[in-house]
């Protein structure tokens, strides 16, 4: 009887219930002292470009996929190590969602729209005093 009543209460059913509505919850609990960084799409002009886990190239690949000439949603940027492509640098880094769903850092370097050393204009951005906080929502 007790063996049954073990079963019953941890089914395979009622284990995923209960993961599912503890998700729920935690999904829906506020993050105090943290605005949602508002994000939109932006152009990655460059080819074989390397998504990192980090603002920095001396982070890990995210993800083995390179960028060429493509559109991917960028959360926000942040200031990180400086990139040089030919005449362009920067040091803000955007996070970004690649084509394949991986969540990972690129230089604003290859990100259309910007200028030498200046933040993707329509792109949040994480100062010391911002309010807005570069992680995935």
């Amino acid at each position: 009887m007790f063996s049954k009543t073990i079963t019953r209460l941890f089914s395979p059913r009622a284990l995923l219930a209960a993961v599912l509505g503890l998700t729920a919850l935690l999904t829906l609990a506020p993050s105090p002292a943290q605005a949602a960084a508002s994000g939109k799409t932006v152009h990655i002009w460059a080819g074989q470009v390397r998504v990192r886990q980090c603002a920095s190239t001396s982070c890990d690949l995210a993800t083995s996929e390179r960028l060429t000439n493509v559109d991917v949603y960028a959360y926000c940027q942040r200031w990180g190590d400086r990139v040089t492509d030919g005449p362009y640098y920067n040091h803000y880094w955007v996070e970004i969602v690649s084509p394949q769903g991986w969540l990972g850092w690129v230089s604003a370097v290859y990100v259309s729209g910007g200028s030498n050393d200046g933040p993707v204009p329509g792109v949040s951005v994480e100062t010391d005093s911002s309010p807005v906080y570069c992680e995935y929502p």
